[in-house]
């Protein structure tokens, strides 16, 4: 009886220590080390102030140094908070507004509604969740994310296979692919395009000794069949809200990061658009990137963004227009919208009805609101017909 007492305790003491190395972990892991017997563990609850609930009446706060990991658990989180659980040695993250249910004495996680994404600690593991209320089977894949609720069910395969149990048929999933079914529909698959690889920066800290310091370019490399990409960043590695989203056609973005400045520490991700379908692809990796310096939470002191006319040819009643810009701004001649290339070039042709000197305003704007006004005159000799 003494030694199963001390294997007891020893058991709960290498527990409470991985919990806590866990929770005090940098950054996201790429695998979870977890000790055989923790099936079930609550991690993390972001923003810290904001709560999640053991009951769908959000009345009791889940305590997470008080709570009974013995018995079955239910948590619902408010339209603020996200949290993270481990469960069978996969890592998950909920959305704010999710909901799960634990059931210690049958070993059955239910992910009952809401945003999930998961990430197992190897590739060969076989995690098994219920999904929805009516309890469909989902085998999770290495790396992916579910949207579920009482009228809808969306799968993203971002690695690895799954499958999904429904009303006695078995659906594989396969890697970068979307599954999806709404209502009563005929369910739908998707192919969706890869991750963008060469994020930079990765992980890294960036002093602001002087402005413009805190002017960050993100790049990544490009993917084949990209007609743009979706950038998002936040403000922890749990997502929960979005500081900033920008859809650009290039690879490269720079970002003055100072607007945010009650915030020091981001995470940042990125995500092909199909040229052929248009749907959003496999998000990469979260990148890191963490502020220090005597200028943080100062107020943002920025440059203008770069705006060069490179020349102006008049041709008749025709003006063609070449020049160079920072490719993640918005460049607007005469109010009307002119695209930017990769390269950061651009050529517009502008036709003019009568003769004489015409004014032509080049105006354009950073993802930060600052503004280059650039003005040039020309003279039309031909009236337009």
């Amino acid at each position: 009886m003494r030694l199963i007492r001390i294997g007891y305790v020893l058991a709960v003491l290498v527990l409470a220590v991985g919990a806590i190395l866990w929770i005090g972990r940098g950054g996201e892991p790429d695998t979870v080390d977890l000790p055989e017997f923790s099936d079930f563990q609550l991690t993390r609850v972001s923003p810290s102030r904001g709560s999640v609930y053991l009951d769908r009446e959000m009345t009791r706060p889940a305590d997470l140094q008080r709570l009974n990991w013995s018995g079955d658990l239910e948590f619902f989180a408010d339209p603020q908070t996200a949290f993270e659980f481990i469960c069978f040695g996969a890592l998950f993250t909920a959305q704010p507004g999710s909901s799960i249910r634990y059931r210690t004495s049958a070993r059955r996680l239910e992910l009952r509604e809401g945003d999930f994404t998961w990430s197992l600690a190897r590739s060969d593991e076989r995690v098994e969740a219920l999904v929805g209320d009516k309890g469909k089977s989902l085998l999770l894949p290495s790396r992916g994310r579910l949207l579920v609720s009482p009228d809808e069910m969306t799968i993203w395969v971002f690695s690895g296979r799954g499958s999904l149990k429904s009303d006695g048929e078995t659906l594989p999933l396969f890697e970068h692919t979307r599954f999806s079914r709404f209502g009563n529909r005929r369910p739908r698959t998707d192919e969706i395009s890869a991750p963008p690889e060469g994020l930079a920066p990765g992980r890294s800290v960036v002093t602001l000794r002087k402005p413009n310091d805190s002017v960050v370019r993100f790049s990544w490399k490009r993917v084949p069949g990209a007609r743009g990409y979706v950038f998002r960043l936040y403000p922890s590695s749990l997502r929960e809200r979005v500081l900033m989203e920008r859809i650009i056609p290039g690879n490269k973005l720079n970002v003055e990061l100072m607007v945010f400045r009650e915030h020091s520490d981001f995470y940042w991700d990125v995500a092909a658009v199909s040229a052929e379908t248009g749907l959003e692809g496999v998000p990469a990796r979260a990148g890191n990137l963490r502020l220090e310096g005597s200028l943080l939470g100062e107020k943002s002191v920025t440059r203008p963004p770069q705006l060069v006319i490179t020349s102006l040819t008049v041709g008749g009643n025709i003006v063609l227009i070449k020049g160079e810009a920072e490719s993640n701004s918005q460049l607007f001649i005469n109010a009307e919208p002119v695209k930017i290339d990769m390269d950061g070039k651009f050529i517009h042709t502008m036709t003019f009805r009568n003769i004489g000197v015409k004014n032509i305003e080049f105006r354009l704007v950073s993802p930060s609101e600052t503004e280059t006004v650039l003005t040039r005159q020309v003279t039309i000799f031909e009236e337009g017909i």
